[in-house]
């Protein structure tokens, strides 16, 4: 069983090292675009992406990521790859042909009618997107992590390049408003906002072009039998996907809405949004960790669900979650300040980081309630988590409604962590109903535990301040190493003493 644990150890953190580049050649692209952007223009880049795109991913996607994972070693790689792929391409199309239909209704729901143009990149974005998820899932499958890598990565440096040429380069920007008026017919100026979302075009069409080998022997597949299937399966996990989603989205989505115009003194709401986008941005260590493990244990727990051991299985992997997840966020907590000012040099953007710690240990929550939805998939009750995630976008909505106008971007963060517990809560007792599996409550008190104290780190720093910066860094960062490391032992211990 350790042995399963630390594969599953090495997996995440081959993807972790994967992600950790992929990431930094992100916040290449961040800083190239907050370098020239104001954070009110930077406001609709969040928006847009924190928001519409975020969604339009879910409803594109159809869960046929999940699904394929599910149903490639019971129907086969091959053909299980070809029906996806078919129902993608007629869903996609369908899609696109509504949303293009339809945007100037949505531009003008959205108060975007000025930006109408963002709609149809963002319709671009969506379709090529889906176009690579399952060539990539397929990867992960075959374990072909090499390639997985060095696809992620020539995407990613591809959208650094063509960032810079477009943002940096008004002649290329200049070139390509000048095909569209005499290819299109359309006559549009272009400016450093299509270069962001042009940019990310470009870098979708290489990732492509570098997966066309995987599209090789594909041939439609419409069988009955089989598209019902796979429909089922995949219908609960959209809205489970689609839930958890708004659960992401919704208070970014409601932000200029609900916050009053003079609610802030010193800057407008659409600048705040602009910074508030950043900070979640500054997450990027907890995230990265938590993708990462993702898509090492997906995999995982559908491969080991027929072992007798596999409730203590999963038990040890929570344990290891919560363990490492907590370590990571005390580390951020301290460390923060000075992280910010590295990794958004622009200090205009810098207005909000100290709401990071609070976003990352949502996600922190998000990715334990991952683990804990582990039985419902296991037990086929999958419809539990798509009625938790509806419950957890209720509860969003309702503190958002209440907070927002109070708190402003403060109220975000209250609405997103109410809900990560709430859905946690509900998470924890519904699994123990279908898949009961022994989860150590001492996990649960350090991450309760890890809640009160990075709260209470700023204090410690003031309080420390005496030692000077260096030594009171040093203190704390050698106290939470060597408690961390102690619990670890123990953790040891007792699963030799239980084998």
């Amino acid at each position: 069983m350790h042995h399963t644990v630390k594969t599953l150890g090495k997996e995440t953190i081959i993807y972790s090292i994967s992600n950790i580049i992929v990431r930094g050649c992100s916040y290449l692209v961040l800083l190239l675009q907050t370098n020239l952007l104001t954070p009110s223009a930077y406001s609709i880049i969040t928006e847009f992406y924190g928001s519409y795109i975020a969604l339009g991913h879910v409803i594109y996607d159809l869960a046929m990521d999940v699904t394929y994972l599910r149903f490639v070693h019971r129907l086969g790689k091959s053909y299980t790859f070809n029906a996806v792929i078919t129902i993608l391409l007629v869903t996609s199309f369908i899609f696109s042909i509504l949303l293009i239909v339809f945007i100037p209704q949505i531009a003008k729901l959205t108060n975007h009618l000025v930006h109408i143009r963002y709609f149809y990149y963002m319709t671009g974005i969506l379709i090529l997107d889906t176009l690579l998820m399952i060539p990539l899932a397929r990867l992960r499958v075959e374990k072909k992590t090499f390639e997985f890598l060095l696809v992620k990565f020539l995407q990613s440096f591809a959208h650094i390049i063509f960032s810079f040429v477009l943002l940096y380069c008004p002649i290329c920007l200049n070139s390509i408003a000048y095909w569209i008026s005499n290819g299109l017919h359309i006559q549009i100026a272009l400016n450093e906002l299509d270069a962001v979302f042009i940019a990310n075009l470009l870098s979708s069409v290489t990732a492509l072009a570098l997966l066309f080998a995987q599209f090789q022997g594909f041939y439609w597949v419409w069988h009955g039998h089989t598209m019902a299937m796979i429909g089922r399966y995949a219908t609960t996990s959209f809205f489970t996907i689609l839930f958890f989603k708004v659960n992401e989205t919704l208070p970014l989505l409601c932000f200029r809405k609900l916050v009053p115009n003079n609610f802030y003194t010193t800057h407008t709401k659409e600048e705040i949004l602009g910074n508030f986008g950043t900070s979640c941005k500054l997450t990027v260590c907890i995230t990265l960790g938590i993708q990462a493990f993702k898509y090492a244990a997906e995999p995982f727990f559908f491969a080991n669900s027929d072992r007798k051991e596999a409730p203590r299985l999963y038990s040890q992997t929570m344990y290891v979650f919560i363990l490492v997840s907590c370590f990571c966020l005390l580390l951020l907590s301290i460390n923060v300040d000075w992280i910010a000012k590295i990794l958004i040099p622009n200090a205009r953007y810098r207005y909000t980081i100290d709401t990071v710690p609070y976003l990352a240990f949502v996600y922190i929550l998000l990715g334990i309630y991952y683990n804990l939805s582990t039985a419902f998939k296991l037990s086929n009750h999958t419809q539990y988590n798509t009625w938790i995630s509806a419950w957890g976008s209720l509860v969003i909505g309702l503190t958002a409604f209440l907070m927002i106008p109070r708190f402003g971007h403060w109220g975000c963060v209250y609405a997103s962590m109410s809900g990560a517990v709430a859905m946690g809560l509900l998470g924890y007792y519904m699994g123990q109903r279908c898949y009961p599996i022994p989860y150590p409550k001492q996990g649960f008190l350090i991450l309760l535990f890890t809640f009160l104290v990075f709260r209470k780190i700023p204090l410690w720093r003031t309080q420390l301040a005496f030692l000077g910066i260096g030594w009171s860094y040093i203190c704390l960062h050698t106290t939470i190493l060597i408690l961390f490391s102690i619990l670890a032992v123990i953790w040891k211990k007792s699963t030799k003493l239980k084998k």
